[in-house]
């Protein structure tokens, strides 16, 4: 049924709480959405025109609907989304009016842009009166951000964002979705204000470095499988590779087999809290030492709030700048207060549904 009703998609941003570069490498991940959104404000028109307004930053963009639209620049989520969903058949008949605003730190670590390609698919899907599953709405988003763009990320952002909670997912081949039941409170993100420099070129330098290093591991291992392979039979070899290489392929395969863990731990609700601040800490120093993703300010940061009583704490998406999540159950006040004063902005989140639309009557 076509819509012709006001309405509003919204979509959350996201944390990794394990497996932070390892999605876009075939890696097992733990994401899940958090309380901080994008939202896109949608009123229909009686003309054939998108007419949008980014009121967050005043910028604003208008298209036409009866064919398939140009990009003024590069990450033009909203365009992307439209041409995708052309691509599949799913076109408003009419324009609409759509106003984009959040409250998710751009380039933060927290999958803003992710959130926003999300949003968008389920507004023009609403729009052409076309229902998506989480599901589809994930696909068809990553195809939009990332596919659309010849970029190197995964679809961990977008699958955390249109699923909603706290899941695992197995990203080897075809995407698998299990919704992990343990309840997971007292999240605190610390902004430090960093902006980072080169998102897209970081990723893609740690992806070259895994992939070659996999690639050269084959020649050795019969069979090799970075899924699967033991880091104990994969460490004689390592020697075979750059050193660069070694320290890249070394950090993901650990970190592959600390997310397992933390998946074992957290699929039941018995878990303790302190065994999982300190899967945390770990996947941290993995992120610091192994990918070099931290900063001194994080770090500063992270020290603070590990002194105001967080039993956990790591730096968020790429690195290089952005935020930090603390874990700390009891303990958000006085961790937003360290935080703060170890010159951070902090927001207490908490786990999120997944995209979803608000009817107006």
């Amino acid at each position: 049924m076509l819509s012709d009703t006001t309405f509003s998609a919204i979509a959350p941003g996201r944390v990794c709480i394990f497996g932070e570069h390892s999605d876009y490498l075939g890696l097992n991940v733990i994401p899940a959405a958090i309380s901080m959104y994008i939202e896109i404000s949608c009123s229909p028109r009686d003309d054939h025109l998108m007419d949008i307004r980014y009121t967050d930053v005043g910028i604003k963009d208008t298209f036409k609907i009866d064919r398939e639209i140009e990009y003024a620049h590069e990450r033009n989520y909203v365009r992307s989304a439209f041409n995708v969903l052309r691509r599949h058949g799913i076109v408003p008949v009419s324009g609409w009016s759509m106003h984009v605003r959040g409250n998710i730190p751009i380039a933060g670590g927290l999958s803003s842009s992710s959130a926003l390609a999300v949003a968008s698919v389920l507004a023009y899907s609403r729009m052409a009166g076309e229902p998506l599953n989480p599901r589809a709405i994930a696909e068809l988003a990553f195809q939009a951000e990332v596919k659309e763009f010849g970029e190197s990320g995964g679809m961990m952002d977008h699958y955390a964002s249109a699923c909603g909670g706290v899941i695992h997912l197995t990203t080897k081949a075809k995407i698998e979705v299990t919704r992990i039941p343990a309840s997971i409170s007292g999240l605190v993100i610390g902004d430090s204000g960093e902006m980072k420099e080169d998102t897209v070129g970081d990723l893609a330098e740690i992806r070259n470095l895994a992939e070659r290093g996999y690639s050269k591991l084959a020649r050795y291992i019969e069979n090799f499988d970075q899924t699967k392979a033991p880091l104990e039979k994969v460490q004689p070899f390592l020697n075979r590779l750059s050193s660069r290489e070694q320290r890249v392929v070394e950090t993901t395969l650990k970190n592959r087999d600390l997310t397992q863990r933390a998946y074992d731990t957290l699929k039941t609700s018995n878990y303790e809290p302190e065994d999982l601040g300190s899967m945390i800490d770990q996947h941290h120093v993995y992120l610091r030492d192994g990918l070099n993703r931290s900063t001194e300010k994080i770090e500063e940061m992270i020290r603070a709030a590990k002194g105001a009583g967080a039993l956990g704490c790591k730096i968020n998406g790429s690195g290089g700048g952005g935020t930090m999540l603390a874990y700390c159950p009891g303990r958000e006040d006085a961790v937003s207060l360290a935080i703060q004063r170890a010159g951070g902005t902090p927001y207490e989140a908490t786990i999120a549904k997944g995209a979803h639309l608000n009817i107006s009557d």
